[in-house]
């Protein structure tokens, strides 16, 4: 039990100072709400080249591509997304609902730049 606790020791001060240091970056993140009504108007831009679509709507990143964006002003909404293959696309439905998560609640992760 000894040599897993000498084992495990430095993977968890490891974890916690990374924590602490990830926790002191001072970058705005937006809380999702519990509850309430939020009304917009969204419009889905289905576009082969996501990636290209959002750097000229929205802004080239730093660093990276995107696989969708979505810019809210206002209340309306543009999402740019590849479109679906078909109804069982779970990965392009999964970025759809993602980017629609912005579109009501704004920015709510931390970007990788």
């Amino acid at each position: 039990m000894r040599i897993i606790r000498k084992a495990l020791f430095p993977a968890i001060v490891f974890c916690a100072a990374a924590g602490a240091a990830g926790c002191s970056v001072n970058k705005p993140v937006d809380p999702i709400p519990a509850q309430g009504t939020i009304n917009r108007s969204i419009t889905w831009v289905l576009a082969d080249d996501p990636s290209g679509a959002c750097d000229a709507n929205v802004g080239k990143p730093i660093i990276g591509v995107r696989n969708a964006c979505a810019r809210v002003r206002g209340n309306e909404c543009t999402i740019y997304v590849k479109p679906p293959r078909n109804e069982d696309d779970r990965s392009a439905i999964y970025i759809l609902g993602h980017e629609a998560l912005h579109c009501f609640v704004g920015h709510f992760h931390y970007a990788v730049n």
